[in-house]
């Protein structure tokens, strides 16, 4: 092979490399990318993580209506591959409608996403059991369990009592979590004269949701040193079927019928007669004695056969009051003494 034969195999050789490290270097240059997309966006929200959804250019946000919605929330944010997002991932924003992200491509091209949080709210439930307090009083009621799907915001959630004339008075609210952890509110019944002791249908509103409860399940209860006291009778009563007793005390107020009973052999009571009220001031209380109430003569507090015993009704809103299942409440006459009853 002569000199110029080889040379020229050189020369094709060496252009041959040129041209494949020329195409080679062509096919792995790429053009910077052009997406600037949210691919994800999460919220940790207690113990859950909320996943938003992206949609055109907003990013929403479905947030658990029992939460209570921070001021500042820090996203976890991902987006398309080379982009970068403003404010980044992880960077603590404002929890509201309108907050504002954007993202910017490898290539440059920009685009801005908008945060709208949306209040995921079903229909507000509450169980059906007795609520009580007494003026200046509150209770705390479990958010988890019996009072629930409202938003955990005193600026947002309303609570009212609504008496027989449908009258509703608004109940202070504070939100809280329990040392052990469980979502609370505190209802505060204000120490005030307008509100009376009695029981009360309630009313919730939340956002969009009301409740309203189909029966009188709150009540406001009378202090234990408000129930009324009555005197001892010491000396012996003589009164006449169809007349009036009274009887003297302290603290007299919403005063009701009062009960005769005695026991019967193996214990069980025996109603001997009711006294229906016919009066009553804040030191005396008067009934009237039936017509059918036995003449004879009895002994109040004793326990022999003639024994009798003697209580007057009061409000019924002392002490373990139930909705579905009134207590009647009474105070106990004292004393051991001839109680005569004689006909007219």
């Amino acid at each position: 092979m002569n000199q110029l034969y080889k040379k020229s195999i050189r020369v094709v050789a060496g252009l041959f490399l040129l041209w494949a490290a020329a195409s080679c270097k062509k096919e792995t240059e790429y053009a910077p990318s052009p997406y600037n997309r949210v691919e994800s966006f999460t919220v940790a929200a207690g113990t859950e993580t909320i996943r938003a959804s992206v949609a055109g250019d907003s990013i929403v946000i479905y947030w658990p209506s029992w939460l209570a919605r921070p001021e500042k929330i820090s996203p976890q944010v991902t987006v398309a591959e080379n982009a970068t997002v403003t404010p980044a991932s992880g960077t603590a924003v404002d929890f509201r409608t309108g907050t504002a992200f954007m993202v910017k491509a490898q290539s440059g091209a920009e685009k801005k996403y908008y945060l709208k949080v949306v209040v995921n709210q079903p229909p507000i439930q509450v169980t059906e059991q007795t609520y009580s307090t007494v003026k200046g009083g509150s209770l705390v009621v479990d958010n988890g369990t019996y009072m629930r799907y409202f938003e955990r915001n005193a600026d947002v959630t309303k609570f009212y009592i609504i008496d027989d004339q449908n009258a509703a008075t608004q109940l202070p609210l504070e939100f809280f979590t329990d040392p052990s952890g469980v979502p609370s509110m505190r209802i505060s019944v204000p120490n005030t004269a307008e509100l009376k002791a009695g029981a009360y249908k309630i009313r919730i509103t939340s956002g969009s949701q009301t409740y309203n409860s189909q029966n009188k399940i709150f009540g406001i209860i009378h202090p234990a040193n408000l129930k009324p006291a009555v005197n001892e009778m010491a000396a012996p009563v003589t009164v006449k079927q169809g007349g009036t007793i009274t009887f003297q005390g302290s603290g007299f107020f919403e005063m009701k019928e009062a009960r005769v009973f005695s026991y019967n052999a193996d214990w069980s009571e025996k109603e001997v007669a009711t006294l229906e009220l016919e009066s009553s001031t804040a030191t005396s209380v008067t009934y009237k004695i039936p017509t059918n109430f036995p003449a004879g003569v009895y002994e109040l507090g004793g326990w022999e056969a003639n024994g009798i015993f003697i209580q007057l009704r009061i409000s019924d809103f002392f002490g373990f009051w139930q909705w579905n299942k009134v207590q009647k409440n009474y105070i106990e006459v004292g004393g051991n003494t001839t109680f005569t009853v004689t006909q007219p």
